[in-house]
């Protein structure tokens, strides 16, 4: 009988069923993730974004198991297998690492030594092994002699060879062995001679108990086995475990007891413990990466809501020593108006002079006193240059804002930046992105691969493509919370919202530079490619400043129109410019007597007042940067104790990394976030947060910053 999906994931996700099987239904009818936690709240009990991610998920997961049992059961009736007590625990199981344990003495076999001496028809031999009180092997033995077998000792032999096989495809023994290296097994690492000088110091001569260990370690440990910087090895009670082999597969009475431990503890070492250790660490390179992914995620997801500037020109300024300085000049809504290079500004105090004229020239020309500095090579140099800029006539109001520029250079080289700056080279479309980031970040940061946003860790260590999966998921969720202007989006980030692929896209841009601005969400349906299930799934999400239609502008969905239109009309609302407080006002139960009266769920009527009270409002929190020391420009500039203002730039299980306006980002590592244990940084931090951080300690050799926020007030 097949299991209960719905059942499953409500019971491991803690949801409620009802709304675990409406969701299954909305998915597959082709409605989107971010469609159903907007517009389906009363269906589903108001599931989240998160929660439906991981719904989808599991729900793939035991797809995919259904279809491996139906292989497995399908191979055991091909070869005749009808044990009942098999079946049942196959077609029960949530586990495919489970089901395959279970299938293992069925599956298939290379020719091992114990198939081939089962070829030669030693079977009844290890037979006679087990059953045997009286003790006559050598004889018994005699009568199987066989090419290849041709003495008593080859015979006997291959008779254990296939008794070992036999212990080690039982599932009892390896559930028993696991939950022993789970429960009690050690993880003990090695550096090799030929590793590199200090990257896995941390893992030279190391042991701790699985039960201890992180995420980020066993992380740690595969990428240095992967670079053969790192031998491991998983330390389990042996004897213990072949004691109990020997108790369960053979009778204590039996003559033969030193053949039998020696067959137990053969079929351990050669067989058993060898496939439990590579599936033990496959196991907890999974679990690592599932966590991994959960951290890159929320690391992700803050970094894309970074709060945008809004309404101000900006010049991003993409430092370096040997290619120049590259300049870029945009105004408030990313327009590019002009470019420039600032050659060799660092080589003498000649080319910083002429450096300074330049800049001083060109910001007066294009009125450009917010700059966006990319926090590469060269930055402090150029925060140096900035600073005796600030002291000239007219540029006491410059502010510079340090912006990672993680992922800028990649973006530089890609069809989509080729296609929308054709006229400018790579260099330049990067200080173009760098400063574009400042402006509207989730608009630009779209354009990059999630991976090379510069958040998350082990990102090349983990399943490229579960990654992937995950990833899209947070920018097509955040995309989604955000909205989108569909006149002056780009068709990067139209892709990510709900219903519209690359595809339908492009075709909307296409649309627009043909036909001009779209000026209402009902004339999307001429766009070509889009349907009226994408037109479903995206036109809450899309919003219209140009429209006629003041519901256009909001987040409202065009099915709740008339709902919307009834509140306004009840309420007198009729322009953006109407008095509307008083929908801000209405008690929980006059939000109900509505809802019925109204005959619309109440989460969806509570989202229509809120649009109707704050159209276009964005979500996103207010623009602040953090104060940074401007005589702090290396890292050799830092001392123990000083006390620093800096951004949060990566979160992962062992703290955070912070900017603090220098090439080099200081960690505050877990245990100094706060006083006291702490078990998920992310609790306690997100990217773009600005924090006080005090230091702790500087190691100029390996270049690392350790910081502290123990004791220190945050804002």
């Amino acid at each position: 009988m097949a299991i209960d999906k719905s059942k499953v994931i409500a019971q491991e996700l803690h949801l409620d069923i009802k709304g675990v099987n409406a969701a299954i239904s909305l998915l597959k009818e082709g409605n989107t993730v971010p469609f159903i936690a907007r517009y389906r709240k009363e269906v589903t009990g108001s599931l989240t974004d998160e929660n439906l991610r991981h719904l989808e998920e599991r729900l793939s997961y035991l797809d995919n198991l259904e279809e491996r049992k139906k292989t497995v059961l399908k191979s055991l009736a091909e070869q005749k297998v009808e044990d009942p007590l098999l079946l049942s625990k196959i077609e029960d199981s949530l586990l495919l690492s489970e089901v395959e344990d279970l299938y293992r003495p069925y599956r298939p076999k290379k020719l091992t030594r114990a198939v081939k001496a089962r070829k030669a028809g030693l079977e009844p031999l290890s037979q006679f092994i087990l059953q045997d009180k009286t003790g006559t092997l050598e004889k018994e033995a005699m009568k199987y002699l066989v090419e290849g077998y041709e003495t008593k000792e080859k015979a006997i032999q291959g008779a254990l060879d296939i008794l070992a096989e036999d212990i080690s495809d039982n599932a009892n023994y390896r559930t028993f062995i696991k939950s022993i290296a789970y429960k009690r097994g050690i993880v003990k690492t090695v550096k090799t001679k030929d590793a590199e000088s200090d990257v896995f110091d941390n893992y030279a001569d190391y042991s701790r108990p699985i039960a201890s260990l992180k995420g980020y370690n066993i992380l740690a440990i595969n990428r240095g086995v992967k670079k053969k910087c790192l031998t491991r090895s998983l330390l389990l009670p042996d004897e213990e475990i072949v004691k109990h082999i020997l108790t369960y597969s053979f009778s204590s009475s039996s003559p033969y007891a030193e053949l039998n431990k020696e067959t137990a503890q053969d079929s351990y070492d050669r067989l058993i413990k060898p496939s439990i250790e590579n599936e033990v660490f496959a196991d907890l390179m999974e679990k690592a990466s599932e966590q991994a992914i959960e951290e890159f995620k929320a690391s992700l997801r803050a970094t894309l809501l970074y709060p945008p500037l809004r309404g101000k020109k900006v010049l991003g300024f993409d430092p370096g020593f040997a290619h120049g300085c590259k300049l870029a000049f945009i105004d408030e809504n990313g327009k590019v108006l002009g470019t420039h290079v600032l050659n060799n500004p660092f080589m003498n105090e000649r080319s910083r002079k002429a450096a300074l004229e330049s800049l001083y020239t060109l910001i007066n020309k294009y009125q450009t006193f917010v700059v966006a500095l990319g926090n590469g090579h060269a930055s402090r140099e150029s925060e140096s240059l900035l600073s005796e800029l600030k002291k000239m006539d007219r540029m006491e109001q410059l502010e510079v804002i340090i912006v990672s520029e993680s992922g800028a250079s990649i973006y530089s080289a890609t069809q989509l930046a080729q296609k929308e700056f054709p006229q400018y080279e790579p260099n330049i479309r990067s200080a173009i992105s760098i400063a574009r980031r400042l402006e509207d970040p989730l608009s630009e940061l779209v354009k990059i691969p999630p991976m090379s946003i510069g958040v998350g860790q082990y990102q090349y260590d983990i399943d490229e493509k579960k990654l992937s999966e995950a990833l899209t998921g947070v920018v097509e969720d955040v995309v989604n919370y955000v909205g989108v202007n569909l006149n002056s989006a780009s068709a990067a980030l139209l892709s990510y919202v709900s219903g519209i692929n690359a595809k339908i896209a492009n075709a909307i841009v296409a649309y627009r530079e043909k036909n001009g601005p779209i000026l209402s969400r009902n004339a999307l349906k001429d766009v070509p490619y889009l349907g009226p299930k994408s037109f479903e799934n995206c036109a809450g999400f899309l919003r219209i400043p140009e429209s006629a239609e003041f519901l256009d502008d909001t987040a409202v969905h065009p099915e709740s129109y008339p709902i919307a239109r009834a509140i306004m009309k009840r309420y007198d609302i009729t322009s953006k410019e109407s008095d509307r407080s008083v929908l801000s006002k209405l008690t929980e139960k006059e939000i109900e007597a509505l809802a019925k009266d109204l005959s619309v769920g109440k989460e969806t009527l509570k989202d229509i007042l809120s649009e109707i009270v704050k159209p276009s409002r964005d979500p996103r929190k207010e623009f602040k940067t953090a104060k940074l020391r401007e005589d702090i420009k290396d890292i050799k500039d830092l001392k123990p104790g000083l006390i620093l203002e800096g951004t949060i730039r990566n979160v992962t299980g062992f703290g955070f990394f912070v900017d603090l306006g220098i090439e080099i980002n200081g960690l505050v590592h877990v245990t100094e976030i706060r006083e006291g244990h702490v078990e998920d940084p992310h609790r306690y931090g997100k990217p773009g947060d600005i924090v006080k951080v005090k230091v702790k300690d500087v190691d100029l050799t390996r270049k690392r910053i350790s910081l502290t926020m123990k004791g220190i007030k945050q804002e």
